[in-house]
């Protein structure tokens, strides 16, 4: 009987481990990210109507769509290079992109960065400062 341990490679499974989380981050972050930089844009444009109407939000709006997209696109750059330099990205297996799962996960992410954002922006950085005491 053979044991199962004789035609296991080592070097093999390093590879296919590789392999496949290279293809993992250039498939499915760049999916993700792509998705944020959607979100990214959504807000930006929700910043300038408020900007136009002279809200005190614009401001909150601004700083997260900047945080977002520069976070966006640094993480879907190794997609965009496979994208630009193979013609394609490199295949997952089963994977079936759903953007309304990644609309939705962006959308709770940035309602978290936006409430935080605007505390800051209103109750912190604009809060008085204190005078020193004699």
């Amino acid at each position: 009987m053979e044991r199962l341990s004789d035609n296991f490679s080592y070097a093999e499974t390093v590879h296919t481990i590789q392999e496949a989380a290279v293809n993992i981050f250039c498939r499915i972050i760049f999916d993700w990210a792509v998705h944020g930089l959607a979100v990214a844009l959504l807000l930006l444009t929700f910043g300038l109507i408020l900007l136009v109407r002279k809200n005190r939000l614009s401001k909150p709006f601004f700083a997260v769509a900047k945080k977002l997209g520069i976070f966006c696109s640094i993480v879907a750059a190794p997609g965009l290079i496979t994208l630009v330099t193979t013609g394609s990205l490199p295949p997952v297996g089963v994977y079936n992109v759903n953007s309304l799962g990644f609309l939705c996960l962006w959308s709770l992410i940035c309602a978290h960065m936006l409430g935080e954002e605007t505390n800051y922006q209103w109750f912190v950085k604009s809060a008085p400062k204190e005078q020193p005491k004699d």
